[in-house]
Order: structure tokens, then C-alpha cells, then sequence
């Protein structure tokens, strides 16, 4: 299993992301499921339900989406705000998280709300 290392080049946040809490946790493999302290966090938190964003809908975010399904939270996939190194698999992805149970939402739809 692939594994990422904290403070190596690609593992920084992007400068203009606009931070919105001070709650960060860390991951050494795709999912964020795999952060004891994020696990630890949501379940204090009583948070029940996830919209997922990404930049590699057929690695993390696909490994996200399982584990937190596995343990039994509801899953939003934000369409729009998740993208693969292989393009071509968007719509494939979309369609795999539909049938694992999690929801297709866009920024239109959440605007909605």
C-alpha cells in the first residue's frame, strides 16, 4: 500500500484554501477513515453525514467513501468537486459510488438547500 509522507513535497495545503475551522487531521494512506484522530473526532462530534470532495475520485476519495460507509455514515459525493489523474473514470467513479450506497450531489443542488 502506498503510503504518504508528512512534510515531503505535494503534502502541503494549498495557499488559497480558505480554512474554515482549525480541525486538520493527518493520513498515511488514502482514506481519511485511517486518521484515529479524525475517527475519534466525528464520533465525539455526533456528525453523521459527509459531502466528499477530491483530487483523485479513484483513490482517497474512493477509499474515504468505503470506509465511511462501512461504518455507516451517509455519503454525499460533490460531482463537481472531485477529480481523477485519469479523466476518463469520472463518470465511472460516479456511478460505483451510486451503487455503493453514497449520494450524487453538485454545488448547484447543495446551493438549494
Amino acid at each position: 500500500m502506498k503510503k504518504f509522507k508528512p512534510n515531503t513535497f505535494g503534502s502541503e495545503l494549498v495557499t488559497d484554501l480558505k480554512m474554515v475551522s482549525s480541525n486538520i487531521f493527518t493520513k498515511n494512506i488514502g482514506s481519511a477513515c485511517s486518521s484515529e484522530h479524525f475517527m475519534k473526532f466525528i464520533k465525539k462530534e455526533e456528525i453523521g453525514e459527509f459531502y466528499l470532495t477530491g483530487a483523485d475520485a479513484i483513490a482517497c476519495v474512493k477509499a474515504t467513501n468505503n470506509g465511511l460507509l462501512k461504518e455507516n455514515y451517509i455519503v454525499n459525493i460533490v460531482s463537481d468537486c472531485i477529480t481523477s489523474y485519469d479523466k476518463k473514470r469520472i463518470k465511472e467513479m460516479l456511478d460505483y459510488y451510486k451503487n455503493k450506497g453514497s449520494k450524487i450531489v453538485s454545488l448547484r443542488m447543495l446551493g438549494e438547500i
